[in-house]
């Protein structure tokens, strides 16, 4: 995953709602200020942002052309 210039590995559990060609050129919200932590077995490096109702879960995502990757949230 690309944040600004950087890239992070981030390992989440929504492979049952996402595939990864969903994701491609998704501006998506993301947590990067947490401690590493190790899921499935392989080091996260952050957090995406998701809402969830019922069975449904969806990312939160940014669809506004004043808003890039890399830009804090507040």
């Amino acid at each position: 995953m690309e944040i600004g210039n950087e890239k992070r590995q981030i390992i989440s559990g929504i492979a049952e709602y996402y595939s990864p060609e969903d994701l491609l050129n998704t501006l998506i919200v993301v947590v990067t200020n947490l401690k590493p932590a190790t899921i499935f077995g392989n080091e996260s490096y952050g957090m995406l942002l998701a809402a969830k109702k019922g069975k449904a879960l969806t990312l939160v995502t940014v669809d506004d052309v004043n808003v890039s990757s890399g830009m804090q949230v507040y």
